[in-house]
């Protein structure tokens, strides 16, 4: 079905990556490197980190998932190569000659019989069933180590942003607590001016409700650094009492920013949009594994070794034996689960191209977003420490008219309102800048090695296969049908370029959504779904 948006030559799902991203950017900046927190040029902030890579328990799970799924692979690889098993058997045998030849019990008797020899099995992977299922078991090894690294990605993103909000609550409650100090002094002296006749009660009262009302933004913060600081401990697989913050302002810290290059960079940069991209691999090669099961399995047993009724005979010339069985199986009738299980598979597929999709629009939305908030909150930030520099002036020069006698009390009661409201909004906006940057770097991928890198034409995916390759893409011949994806010679497997719809399903299937691995110039001004036809 056409969709609004879509080329004309059918659906997109992705639809077309922009040439670049709509907030205006200097590609010039320096791009994010491996370590990429340490831009933020704090000692502390890079210790949290590190312990927050080694001890976190998310992403020790992400890790030995990874082991898990990579030992999986193994297992499912094993299936194409023969088995070899030794086998020593010592039995006894009775009666002797056999079963109905002895006229009564007297003349039974048994006789010891040993054996040593191997066994053969093998089952030929005529259509590539096997191989299938091993890309698969690679193709969700490599999803779990994506799952991994966007784990690591986004553990680190929320390491830093909880660090700066407790430092910032840290700062916030420092300026609060200053200031709630001098609103108790002027609280104390309009008592002693009420004494006296020179204020009124009324006066009285308001500053006596801004100090309430600070006192309570104060317990506020505390309640919020509280909640920070345990937050901050389970990120580092810790408790909050072991956690000591050293940092006592945000502008101790630099803002960095970096240029996020092109959208095409995405497809590369994002692990979770890489970990989408070799799932959907995996799923193609198990609609491919289920359409080979369709044809008949052939299996070739062999056995062979020594066997004798005497151990002193066992290895003599006359004692070896063999046997070879072929078996050539075709299933007739299975109540129609073997197309049950294709049609299971092409509906996966589907599933998994749209969540490729929907990560890639989500992966641009964040990138969107996170420019967005760079640029925005510099404004806010520089806005707003321009207000508290002008209120700290006022809140000076204010006190000094105060004790001549030049200002009412109303007057002195806002500008302090004012000048508790300028401190906490900047610092607060010193954070939330912070915090920006930090989006930033989560948002194009963080510092995601990319050095031979199969995503760019650098090296070749672990399971690349020649044989399956070939049997994949002259599918057309074995299933009587094209198949709806292409794998490449790296491993890769892409869309068809045709309007022939997926098995079971009317949607027609997608030219490629990768980027081409020629050449950079190609991943920068290609819009996905155009680029092999």
């Amino acid at each position: 079905m056409q969709r609004e948006g879509d080329p004309p030559n059918g659906p997109a799902y992705v639809g077309w990556l922009p040439a670049t991203f709509k907030t205006p950017i200097d590609q010039q900046l320096p791009r994010p490197k491996e370590e990429w927190w340490q831009d933020f040029g704090s000692e502390e902030l890079n210790g949290m980190v590190e312990t927050a890579l080694t001890n976190n328990f998310d992403l020790r799970i992400a890790i030995a998932r990874v082991s898990q799924t990579r030992a999986q692979a193994d297992i499912v690889k094993s299936a194409q190569y023969p088995t070899l098993d030794a086998n020593i058997r010592y039995g006894i045998q009775g009666p002797t000659p056999g079963p109905g030849y002895a006229a009564n019990t007297s003349q039974w008797s048994s006789q010891p019989l040993w054996q040593a020899g191997a066994l053969v099995n093998y089952e030929v992977d005529l259509w590539g069933k096997k191989g299938f299922d091993t890309q698969s078991a690679f193709s969700q090894a490599l999803a779990s180590e994506f799952n991994r690294q966007a784990v690591a990605l986004s553990l680190v993103g929320d390491v830093m942003t909880v660090y700066f909000q407790v430092v910032s609550l840290d700062e916030r409650i420092t300026v609060s607590e200053r200031n709630l100090e001098a609103i108790r002094g002027v609280g104390r002296g309009l008592e002693r001016r009420v004494e006296l006749g020179d204020a009124t009660l009324i006066d009285l009262s308001q500053q006596l409700i801004l100090q309430n009302n600070t006192d309570a933004l104060v317990t506020n913060l505390k309640l919020q650094r509280e909640r920070a600081i345990n937050r901050l401990a389970a990120l580092l697989g810790t408790t909050s009492s072991s956690i000591k913050i050293k940092a006592k302002s945000v502008e101790e810290f630099k803002a960095p920013v970096v240029a996020p290059g092109l959208p095409s960079d995405l497809l590369c940069r994002r692990p979770d949009i890489r970990r989408a991209e070799a799932s959907l691999e995996g799923a193609e090669a198990d609609l491919l594994a289920a359409r080979a099961n369709l044809f008949p399995t052939f299996a070739i047993t062999g056995g062979g070794g020594y066997g004798s009724f005497l151990l002193s005979q066992l290895t003599m010339p006359q004692s070896l034996f063999y046997n070879i069985t072929t078996n050539l199986v075709q299933n007739i009738f299975d109540a129609g689960k073997r197309r049950a299980q294709i049609q299971l598979a092409s509906a996966k597929n589907v599933e998994l191209l749209e969540g490729y999709a929907n990560t890639v629009v989500g992966a641009m939305r964040d990138v969107e977003d996170g420019l967005a908030g760079v640029a925005l909150t510099a404004q806010a930030y520089a806005a707003l420490n321009d207000s508290r520099n002008r209120a700290q002036r006022l809140a000076v020069m204010s006190a000094k008219v105060v004790e001549r006698g030049g200002m009412d009390y109303v007057q002195l009661y806002e500008i302090q309102r004012t000048v508790i409201a300028s401190e906490d909004a900047a610092v607060s906006a010193r954070g939330d800048q912070l915090i920006a940057s930090v989006n930033l770097y989560k948002a194009i991928g963080g510092g995601m090695k990319l050095e031979n890198d199969p995503c760019l034409g650098g090296g070749s995916l672990p399971q690349a296969n020649a044989e399956w390759v070939a049997k994949a893409n002259s599918a057309d011949s074995v299933f009587g049908s094209k198949p709806d994806f292409v794998v490449t010679p790296k491993g890769q497997v892409n869309y068809r370029g045709t309007n022939t719809p997926l098995p079971n399903t009317g949607i027609k299937a997608l030219e490629s959504p990768m980027v081409p691995r020629e050449t950079s110039a190609n991943i920068q001004s290609t819009p996905v779904g155009q680029e092999s036809k």
